[in-house]
């Protein structure tokens, strides 16, 4: 198997309409917490093994893509706060750590 696992959906009605991760692919539309390896702010010296990990949240502009090669998914994101003419950014589904539909928060509908 490869190493995008699909999980069950999380208990309970109403996160029946809320896809698997990895496997299952993220609707347009939908808010995502993601993570990159890149450089943000000073640049890192070149013999720096370890790699730079940081959090960004964007919205799904489209549908998932699958490298048929490799078995990873790919999910197009534009970062939030960005221009709408800004390019997408791939997001490889694996590195996605959680999404939720559009709309108020969870903290709003309390």
């Amino acid at each position: 198997m490869d190493d995008e696992q699909t999980e069950a959906h999380p208990a309970g009605s109403e996160h029946r309409a809320w896809p698997t991760r990895h496997g299952g692919g993220y609707p347009p539309g939908w808010h995502v917490r993601y993570r990159f390896r890149g450089r943000l702010g000073r640049a890192r010296s070149a013999s720096c093994a370890t790699p730079v990990w940081h959090e960004r949240a964007g919205t799904v502009t489209g549908h998932s893509l699958r490298d048929a090669h490799t078995s990873t998914t790919w999910v197009p994101v534009r970062p939030d706060g960005s221009a709408t003419d800004t390019p997408v950014s791939l997001v490889r589904a694996t590195d996605i750590l959680d999404a939720r539909p559009p709309g108020p928060t969870a903290r709003a509908r309390t």
